[in-house]
């Protein structure tokens, strides 16, 4: 079963990077480097502002701002490059499907992104979250708080580290 779909990855691929779309995008002059720029300042402002909410969380920094309030007042940068970078990196995934197919750094990059993303998720759905109002002055934050923050942490910075090995790996 796995033999199999991975197989109907590899063919989707490679039909993938033989599209006009992928060879365009590939053998341009700007498109490339204009998509990769994009990609790496929508990154760096998606993970950087969610490194200040996470050590927010953590009580590690604005310990005299609410976390509310910090976490408000960052989601608008952070959706903004997360959508950037999202575009951005599935033009760069259309343009070298193959290399990211045989990159077991892009493989590491997905499986971080996941984490990253069912971190979120169970965070914002769990009692942690709702119950922000009791804690989000405490000069030390519930451990579920720092917890769901250091995941975040480490696996954004993963997110990073197995991108940009994918990118400049041959």
């Amino acid at each position: 079963m796995l033999v199999s779909c991975l197989m109907a990855l590899l063919e989707f691929c490679q039909w993938l990077q033989e599209t006009s779309l992928s060879v365009s995008i590939r053998e341009s002059i700007l498109a490339f480097p204009l998509l990769e720029g994009g990609h790496l300042l929508g990154i760096s402002v998606s993970a950087g502002t969610i490194a200040i909410s996470d050590l927010r969380m953590m009580g590690l920094i604005f310990k005299k701002e609410s976390a509310s309030d910090v976490f408000h007042q960052l989601i608008p940068w952070t959706t903004a490059g997360f959508l950037m970078m999202i575009v951005t990196g599935t033009l760069l995934l259309i343009s070298e499907p193959i290399k990211c197919y045989n990159s077991p750094w892009f493989r590491l990059k997905v499986l971080f992104l996941f984490l990253a993303g069912l971190n979120v998720l169970i965070f914002h759905s769990s009692k942690i979250y709702r119950s922000m109002h009791e804690w989000e002055w405490a000069a030390d934050p519930p451990r579920a708080a720092k917890l769901a923050g250091w995941i975040s942490l480490i696996s954004w910075g993963i997110v990073i580290i197995a991108g940009r090995t994918t990118a400049y790996n041959f």
